[in-house]
């Protein structure tokens, strides 16, 4: 357990650094761009990447329902990295609990269940966080939320000390199609579009 603590100090150190550098940038209504930083306003997320993605459209099926999505994905070697975006602007409410949960129970099934709880992204905006440990010794890590008739599902799959996975899932950003983060405080970031 406690090789795990200077990894959150160095996170924690960057975390408060970038977010005072955010917050300062909000203020003066700046744009942010940050490295590596990979935002998608069309489909309303934003990621630290580790290197540039892979974007496919996909089909997503939850429950008895099939709808169009896109994913944006690095692979590297065993390692996977993804967000995907199922849209459920014709077949659901903005915001559906019940589509959450079932993908939040299809992630389950891959594995040992380590880490599971409820995790709003904002207050109103539903929310998964789970840590799966698959049977290849390899750790997914997911989060699934729901705003706006879009599910979010960060997956990523890797060795349970890579840093880059703990990066990428700790920085995918739900946006609005200018830019602006969806996390509800009172000066919203922005985010320069990309695509």
């Amino acid at each position: 357990m406690s090789t795990f603590r200077p990894i959150r100090a160095v996170l924690f150190a960057s975390v408060v650094a970038s977010a005072s550098s955010m917050a300062m940038a909000a203020q003066q209504g700046t744009v942010l761009t940050i490295p590596n930083l990979h935002v998608f306003c069309q489909y309303r997320v934003a990621a630290i990447f580790p290197t540039e993605p892979m974007i496919r459209d996909v089909m997503y099926t939850n429950g008895a329902k099939t709808v169009p999505a896109r994913q944006f994905y690095v692979e590297k070697g065993m390692d996977r990295y993804s967000v995907t975006i199922a849209d459920f602007t014709k077949d659901a409410a903005a915001i559906d609990d019940t589509i959450v949960e079932n993908a939040a129970i299809a992630l389950r099934q891959r594995g040992e269940v380590r880490i599971q709880f409820p995790e709003d992204y904002t207050p109103g905006i539903p929310g998964r966080q789970l840590n799966i440990m698959e049977s290849s010794g390899r750790l997914l890590r997911a989060s699934l939320y729901m705003a706006d008739h879009r599910l979010y599902i960060t997956e990523t799959l890797s060795d349970p000390n890579d840093v880059a996975a703990i990066q990428f899932e700790q920085s995918v950003l739900m946006i609005d199609a200018t830019g602006h983060d969806l996390n509800g405080v009172a000066n919203v970031n922005r985010y320069a579009c990309q695509r």
